[in-house]
C-alpha cells in the first residue's frame, strides 16, 4: 500500500485530480499522442518519474529501430513486387497515396531520430502543466477545437478504412478486410507527426483565446473605474491599490502569452520537414483525384464506357479527406493567429488616463510584446499556414487540372 501510494505522489495523480476537466481531456490526449509515437517507433525516449522528465532509452530505440526496420522491409517489398509485376497503377489515388505515405513514414524515422536532441530538450523545458493548469477553461468553450482534433485524429482514418472495406468487398469479395489494414497502415503512420503538430495549435489556439477572455474582464474594469461615475465613487487608494493587482496579473498574462507563442514557434520547426511534405503529398492527392474523377465521367460520356461506381467513390473519399486536412490545419492556425493578434488589439482599447503608472508601464511593455513576436506559423520559410493557404494551394490546383484536362481531351479528340 505503502508503495503505491509513494507511486501515486511520482506520478502527479495528485496534480491531475486538481485539475479541470478541459484540462484532463488536455492531459489524457497528450498522453496518448505520446505512447502513439512511442507504439510506432518515432519516439525512442520514455517518461522518468525519478527525474520527471523524458530521457533517451536505449530499449526504446532498438525497438523503434526495429519497427522501422520491419515497416521499410514490408514496404519496399511490396512496392517493388507490384512494380515488377505491373500491378502499380500510377493512376490508382489510393494506391499512389498508400505508397507516398510509406516514402513519408520513413523519412519521419530519419529525420526524427537525426533531431532526437532537440526533441527532448523541447519536451523537458516546455511547461506544459502549469500552464494549463494556470487557465480555468470551461469544456463547452473548447469543445469546437476538441471536435476539429477527434475529426482529424479519429474520424478521418476511420473513414478511410470503412471506404476501403466496402470498396474491397465489391471489387474482391474473397478477400478478408483485414487486408485493407495494409492500405491504412502508412496513412496512420504519415499523419502521426502532422496530427501532433495539429494538437499543439489547437492547444495554443484555447490558451490564447482564454487569455483574451481575462484581457476582456480587465478590459471592462480598468475602463469603468475611470469614468466619471468611477473616479467619484472609488477612492484614490483603493484604485492604486486595484491597479497593482492587475498589473501584477497583467505581467503573469504576459509571460503566458510569450510563452505559448515561443513554444508554438519551437514545436513548428521539429515537425516542418513532416508538414511540408505531407501537405505536398496531400496536394497531389487532390490533384490525381480530381483527374480521374474527370477521366471516369469522360470516358462514359465519350467513349460510352462502363462507369465504375465504386471505385470513383472510394476515389472522391480519398480525394475529399486530404482537401478537409488542409482545410482543417489552415482553419485552426488562422485561429490561433487571429487570437494572439486579437490580444494587441485588446491592450489598445484600455483607458490609460488615470492609471497607475506601473500599469501604464505593464500595458505598454506587454503591447510592444505583442507587436514585436507578430507569431506566424511558416514551416521551413515555404509557406505560411492561415486562411488563405487554401486558397493558394487550390488555385495550383486548378491550374494544374485545367492543363491535365485540355492534355487529355486534346488527345482523345485528336485520334
Amino acid at each position: 500500500m505503502r508503495f503505491l501510494k509513494a507511486t501515486a505522489r511520482r506520478t502527479s495523480f495528485g496534480f491531475f485530480s486538481s485539475c479541470s476537466l478541459i484540462n484532463k481531456v488536455i492531459l489524457i490526449g497528450i498522453s496518448i499522442i505520446t505512447l502513439q509515437n512511442n507504439l510506432y517507433g518515432l519516439l525512442p525516449c520514455r517518461l522518468s518519474f525519478r527525474h520527471r522528465k523524458f530521457i533517451f532509452s536505449k530499449p526504446m530505440a532498438l525497438y523503434c529501430f526495429a519497427v522501422a526496420t520491419v515497416f521499410g522491409v514490408f514496404y519496399l517489398e511490396s512496392l517493388w513486387k507490384d512494380f515488377m509485376s505491373e500491378q502499380f497503377n500510377q493512376l490508382d489515388a489510393i494506391q499512389i497515396y498508400c505508397y507516398m505515405n510509406c516514402i513519408v513514414v520513413l523519412l519521419n524515422y530519419v529525420t526524427q531520430w537525426a533531431i532526437m536532441r532537440q526533441i527532448l530538450r523541447f519536451l523537458n523545458s516546455i511547461p506544459l502543466l502549469s500552464t494549463i493548469n494556470y487557465f480555468k477553461v470551461s469544456f463547452m468553450s473548447k469543445s469546437r477545437s476538441i471536435l476539429f482534433a477527434i475529426l482529424k485524429m479519429i474520424a478521418f482514418p476511420f473513414i478511410m478504412q470503412l471506404t476501403l472495406i466496402l470498396y474491397q468487398k465489391q471489387t474482391h469479395p474473397e478477400l478478408s478486410w483485414i487486408t485493407t489494414i495494409r492500405t491504412i497502415i502508412p496513412i496512420i503512420l504519415g499523419n502521426q507527426l502532422n496530427n501532433c503538430f495539429f494538437g499543439g495549435i489547437v492547444i495554443a489556439q484555447g490558451l490564447f483565446m482564454q487569455i483574451n477572455q481575462l484581457l476582456r474582464e480587465m478590459l471592462q474594469e480598468v475602463n469603468r473605474m475611470q469614468t466619471p461615475v468611477g473616479l467619484l465613487l472609488l477612492k484614490p487608494y483603493y484604485r492604486m491599490q486595484r491597479f497593482c493587482e492587475l498589473a501584477d496579473q497583467l505581467d503573469e498574462l504576459a509571460r503566458n502569452y510569450s510563452l505559448i507563442a515561443y513554444y508554438s514557434r519551437e514545436y513548428l520547426v521539429l515537425t516542418s520537414f513532416s508538414l511540408v511534405i505531407s501537405l505536398g503529398i496531400n496536394l497531389f492527392s487532390t490533384t490525381l483525384g480530381c483527374y480521374r474523377q474527370f477521366q471516369a465521367v469522360a470516358d462514359y460520356l465519350i467513349i460510352e464506357d462502363t462507369y465504375d461506381a465504386p471505385r470513383a467513390l472510394a476515389h472522391f473519399v480519398f480525394l475529399l479527406i486530404p482537401f478537409l486536412e488542409i482545410v482543417l490545419v489552415a482553419c485552426v492556425s488562422q485561429q490561433e493567429l487571429n487570437e494572439a493578434k486579437e490580444a494587441g488589439n485588446l491592450l489598445q482599447q484600455m483607458n490609460l488616463e488615470h492609471a497607475d503608472v506601473r500599469f501604464k508601464q505593464v500595458v505598454d511593455v506587454f503591447w510592444l510584446e505583442v507587436c514585436t513576436i507578430n507569431l506566424k506559423l511558416m514551416p521551413m520559410g515555404l509557406l505560411e499556414l492561415d486562411g488563405s493557404m487554401v486558397n493558394k494551394m487550390y488555385s495550383t490546383v486548378a491550374g494544374i487540372l485545367l492543363f491535365l484536362i485540355q492534355n487529355d481531351l486534346n488527345f482523345r479528340f485528336s485520334k
